[in-house]
């Protein structure tokens, strides 16, 4: 006869249970039914988290009576529809009843993919206890503020930049990344009770901010997506009431009716636009979003702004101002130089380069004082390709690109920012927002698509001050693929004119007679291929279309039909002028020269003061002491496969066992964390699969690092003989 599942307890049978252990019994009987309905509901996943945090504070004698109401709601999570496209991995599943006789509680589990991408935006580091409120009551003076801080001193060009915001000035700052941007908007919003917002397309990077302010006692709120409901409440309510100083959100925000209702409540001191080039940059950088940002600006009163870029030639910047209605700005570019930072091109060419390549790179990586480093790479492909050859070689490496599974991302990451791993070889998609101080090389696989985009990465090296390498391994095939991106990434007019054309069926408008000028209004999500936005930001600078703000972060498009042609024409010539502009830059910057690199990227930005390198300085003004040998010297033979972590064959029907009981001890060791902080779902795969039996072959297995090997060596190899054995 089969067993009618378990329910809760309920406190009113149990008066002798305590407050919160009835609270948790009460609360998992009424959540059960919701997650049948639907488990990754915004609402279901934060009552989880706030269980999960309830049971950890319960006595041991509360968890036993409530053993029971754990059970279930973790079973119910086993259980329950997936309405919303896998997004609970398929491991969560009742503890062993054995367990709990044992009087081991069973443990909530946790939502590894939502976890798995907060992790990545940074959003599971924004919490902080046990910090007093500390609000600054002091002189609106820079020094006074900075010692509040608990700094000593400004970096180049901060002080400025501070002083003219306290003053009431528009102001823009151009810094390299790096540079200490952030510092010049957060004194300026700690000085007094008015509020200063701070945009910024960077969720990680924010949540990063927010961390830092909270862990000394300012009072800021943060606003952006991927927040849990409650989180999201708590911040519009503490920017209402007049608590947060600073609020730091994401341009989609401005959405949200009651954001803009809370921001109504509060005189704003100072607007600060960070990431600021996304209004003019086109491509992958450009945002619609941004172009908002001039309205809002208007509608709270015309506050002080103050635009900041890391990546603003002349032009840009000019662009910068005109679309933000800055008013005589002060204009701050300070020095791009980032002296402890030393700039080697290498260049590789002619038949077995791409071998050569690859040894350069293992021979530069091999040298410990080279690491930890950071490895771009041009395609997914690539990412693979590196990884694996680093591995194969005995180094601590691990791969991140956008097509990975998040708990995947998250993991690589974590093990990154751990110490766990030493390099990471990745896209772009990894750095935006990750603050790790201590990289020793950034290293390009493939050449970039632009001097702005390449400084922005070797940027992320060298951030404590100490010597740092930043080494573009430059073949010429590469140049090739970039000019394939151009070609492939070209808007013509008549792209611009099919993207209008297919919003104007969308308000019923085509083919009946209107009054000329306006022709309607549709309501769209923000764009999310490159593609359609730039043709909209194209449509909008020509006048075919106006954007504005709409419900649940989308825009709405008001369309016209009296936009000028020629004007169109204008633009579409102009950013694939500015396209071949960025390829002519690059192809320069990483070919053969008798021009100092340093002086090469600071002509680029403009910036004409001497270069001053504290130690080397590049391969152009010390090529011997580049430490690496000449590519051509390099004999190509066949590369070394051994030694590496093992890749794992497919888990056969016989593996599902023992990959179930791994799945179970990653449950227990995790403990209420994400899955991903002990090992993500391919690393079990391959220990089900390749079933080590010593620490050697452990070692092997692709994802068991040094500190993963410390912590649950002994119980997973435990784990695997045992199961050999039944």
């Amino acid at each position: 006869m089969t067993r009618p599942p378990e329910q809760p307890r309920s406190p009113a049978s149990a008066p002798m249970l305590g407050v919160m252990c009835g609270d948790f019994c009460r609360r998992a009987h009424a959540l059960v039914p919701r997650i049948a309905a639907d488990r990754v509901d915004p609402g279901v996943v934060s009552e989880l988290a706030s269980l999960r945090d309830l049971w950890r504070s319960m006595s041991g004698a509360e968890r036993a009576v409530a053993a029971d109401a754990a059970r279930t709601l973790a079973a119910a999570q086993g259980r329950g529809p997936r309405t919303r496209s896998a997004a609970i991995v398929a491991e969560r599943r009742e503890p062993p009843l054995a367990a709990a006789a044992e009087g081991t509680m069973p443990i909530l589990p946790v939502d590894d993919d939502a976890a798995a991408r907060r992790a990545l935006s940074g959003l599971d580091r924004v919490a902080v206890e046990g910090v007093s409120e500390r609000r600054y009551s002091g002189e609106r003076d820079p020094d006074a503020l900075l010692a509040f801080f608990g700094l000593d001193r400004f970096r180049a060009g901060q002080r400025e930049a501070v002083a003219a915001a306290l003053a009431g000035r528009d102001s823009l700052v151009v810094m390299p990344t790096g540079g200490g941007k952030s510092l010049c908007y957060q004194l300026p919003g700690i000085a007094s009770d008015d509020l200063t917002i701070v945009v910024s397309p960077l969720i990680a990077l924010m949540a990063d901010q927010c961390r830092r302010l909270r862990l000394g006692g300012h009072p800021v709120a943060m606003i952006a997506s991927g927040m849990e409901a409650d989180a999201a409440a708590r911040a519009v309510a503490d920017v209402r009431s007049g608590r947060a100083r600073i609020v730091l959100c994401s341009p989609e925000r401005f959405a949200s009716a009651g954001f803009l209702a809370a921001l109504g409540q509060r005189r704003v001191d100072l607007f600060a636009v960070d990431e600021a080039h996304c209004v003019s940059e086109w491509g992958h950088d450009f945002r619609p979003d941004y172009l908002r940002l001039r309205g809002v600006i208007d509608r709270l009163g015309s506050p002080p702004v103050m635009a900041s870029t890391a990546t603003a030639t002349e032009q840009v910047s000019r662009e910068i101002c005109e679309r933000l209605g800055l008013r005589t700005p002060h204009i701050l570019r300070a020095g791009f130089d980032r002296p402890n930072l030393s700039f080697d091109v290498i260049r590789l060419q002619g038949t077995g380069s791409k071998a050569r390549k690859k040894m350069l790179l293992t021979i530069t990586l091999s040298d410990p004082d080279m690491r930890p480093a950071i490895v771009y790479c041009g395609t997914r492909r690539e990412v693979e390709e590196v990884c694996e050859l680093l591995c194969s070689e005995g180094l601590l490496a691990v791969g991140y690109h956008a097509g990975m599974p998040a708990d995947e991302r998250a993991s690589a990451q974590h093990r990154f920012m751990e110490g766990d791993a030493e390099i990471v070889a990745a896209t772009t998609a990894f750095g935006m927002g990750v603050d790790k101080a201590d990289v020793r090389a950034v290293v390009h696989w493939a050449i970039p698509t632009s001097v702005e985009g390449y400084y922005q990465e070797v940027g992320r090296a060298g951030r404590d001050g100490l010597p740092a390498r930043a080494v573009l391994l430059s073949s010429r095939s590469d140049l090739g693929r970039l000019i394939n991106f151009i070609k492939d990434d070209t808007v013509e007019p008549a792209d611009v004119s099919a993207y209008v054309h297919r919003l104007t069926l969308q308000t019923g408008a085509a083919g009946r007679h209107v009054e000329r000028g306006a022709v309607g209004k549709v309501v769209i999500d923000t764009p999310t291929s490159d593609r359609d936005r730039v043709c909209l930001g194209i449509a909008e600078r020509a006048g075919l279309c106006s954007l504005e703000v709409a419900p649940g972060g989308r825009l709405a498009v008001s369309l016209r039909d009296d936009g000028n042609a020629g004007h169109l024409l204008s633009i579409c010539r102009e950013a694939r002028d500015r396209a071949w502009r960025a390829y002519a830059a690059i192809a320069a910057f990483s070919g053969e020269s008798d021009t100092c690199r340093r002086r090469a990227l600071l002509d680029h930005f403009g910036d004409r003061r001497a270069a001053a390198p504290q130690g080397r300085c590049c391969d152009v003004c010390d090529p011997d002491t580049i430490g690496l040998p000449d590519p051509a010297s390099l004999s190509v033979s066949r590369s070394r496969t051994d030694g590496g972590p093992a890749d794992a064959p497919s888990v056969a029907p016989a593996d599902e066992a023992l990959l179930e009981e791994l799945r179970q001890w990653r449950l227990r060791a995790s403990d209420g964390k994400p899955a991903y902080t002990i090992a993500h779902n391919k690393t079990l795969e391959a220990i089900a699969a390749l079933r080590p039996q010593t620490l050697e072959e452990l070692t092997q297995v692709r994802g068991v690092g040094a500190a993963f090997v410390e912590r649950h060596a002994a119980s997973v190899l435990a784990l695997v003989r045992r199961f050999a054995t039944i």
